[in-house]
């Protein structure tokens, strides 16, 4: 059973009345469509799907010492974000999601390539990036042993990548053609990482399954999806236009950069009325973030909706047995473990933001495991859904990127 609560429940509640007074017929229709999307949309129909032919591919990868999965944005996010919770070593894994060279020939060059497993993931298969990456691999590779050591994840259609294990007889995985790669998390891009990282990629999915079952169960009232879509909505419209996700757990960091994808290229378009919508999603880490981000959050503009996640258990370390020690910075801390100095903090933060009526939330898990990560993730999809609905955009495009990838090709082909 999932457990993360919104600590102020009864004040989002309330806050959600009143955001949610000026836009309630719009709500009303969006909570409807948000209880219908299990039928219609493909990420969470598919939840149900069989695993078996992914987790094979995944045991084979098992194998190795380590694997490279390539590939951007969505294709790489969702993986990173899920395994930063593996609890086993082996293999290690290594996300190159970028075309730095020195970075991606620095990973290379330490791997022992007889020993290495690479997985190039591309929804659409003509992904620049991902296809150059993939090219580059092959190069370097034992051309004998490309077929075992290697796999492709991409729709099942005429793409380039496709072209690609055509030509070098490497497996394929298929992508569904119906689900956005940020909207990938549940499919095989995420699955096949989490297995190949010793998880379990059924509980991930039984998470998002619990939170659904949740929504069908909610009102206006109490649809914690729909109540975060509308405060962000309407605070948008007071020039409320940043989006901060404040996590206070390091492996909660590659989620919040999953989240920030997420909410950037669902809602920032222009809406059917041709007006600009959208907030600007910002990473912050508790409590690093403290020391670098906080003096803006409370002496800067107030023009940032938070955020915090929590989580109610930290890991077990002994309390701190202090003698011989005067000065009172050392004092404060004996008998005190660290978990101890992480709750507060995050508390005294989240106080001093409400002392200074900052709009804000704060999520509270109790244990992070993969089940909860799974209810989380599928919890901000829905919001980012529903918010999309409110705002009158579609989530599942990102038009405006699209001149860039052209003409990043035409200066290519001129270099």
């Amino acid at each position: 059973m999932i457990s993360f609560q919104f600590m102020d429940a009864m004040h989002m509640t309330n806050l959600a009345n009143d955001k949610i007074s000026p836009i309630r017929e719009k709500a009303e229709k969006t909570l409807a469509h948000l209880k219908n999307l299990p039928n219609t949309l493909p990420l969470i129909k598919r939840l149900n799907d069989d695993l078996t032919e992914i987790e094979a591919k995944a045991k084979v990868f098992k194998k190795f010492d380590d694997v490279v999965i390539l590939g951007t944005g969505g294709s790489s996010l969702a993986g990173q974000a899920i395994t930063a919770l593996r609890t086993t070593i082996a293999p290690r894994l290594h996300f190159l999601d970028n075309i730095d060279s020195y970075t991606f020939s620095k990973t290379l060059e330490k791997l022992d390539k007889t020993k290495t497993g690479i997985i190039a993931i591309s929804k659409s298969g003509n992904t620049a990036e991902t296809l150059i990456q993939l090219l580059t691999c092959i190069q370097l590779w034992d051309q004998t042993k490309i077929k075992e050591q290697f796999l492709i994840v991409s729709e099942n259609s005429n793409n380039a990548i496709r072209e690609v294990a055509k030509k070098y007889d490497i497996s394929c995985l298929d992508h569904p053609n119906d689900v956005g790669g940020r909207f990938s998390a549940f499919t095989v891009v995420g699955m096949l990482p989490a297995f190949i990282a010793g998880m379990d990629a059924g509980a991930f999915r039984q998470g998002a399954i619990e939170t659904v079952d949740m929504l069908k169960a909610s009102t206006l009232e109490n649809c914690a999806p729909l109540i975060g879509a509308s405060i962000q909505t309407v605070f948008a419209r007071q020039n409320i236009n940043q989006s901060v996700m404040f996590v206070y757990c390091d492996r909660l960091q590659l989620f919040a950069s999953w989240y920030c994808q997420l909410w950037a290229e669902s809602l920032g378009k222009k809406n059917k009325r041709n007006i600009a919508s959208g907030t600007t999603p910002v990473r912050a880490l508790g409590t690093v973030d403290q020391h670098s981000q906080l003096q803006l959050y409370l002496g800067g503009p107030k023009d940032k909706f938070f955020t915090f996640i929590t989580l109610e258990n930290q890991p077990p370390l002994p309390a701190l047995s202090l003698s011989g020690f005067e000065h009172p910075a050392i004092m404060t801390l004996g008998g005190k473990k660290m978990g101890d100095l992480m709750i507060a903090e995050q508390r005294a933060t989240i106080d001093t933001m409400r002392n200074q009526s900052l709009p804000l939330r704060q999520l509270q898990i109790k244990e992070l495991d993969v089940t909860n990560l799974g209810a989380l993730m599928m919890h901000f999809i829905l919001e980012t859904i529903a918010a999309s609905e409110l705002q009158e955009v579609d989530p599942f495009d990102q038009p405006a990127v699209e001149d860039g990838k052209k003409l990043a090709l035409e200066y290519l082909k001129a270099a």
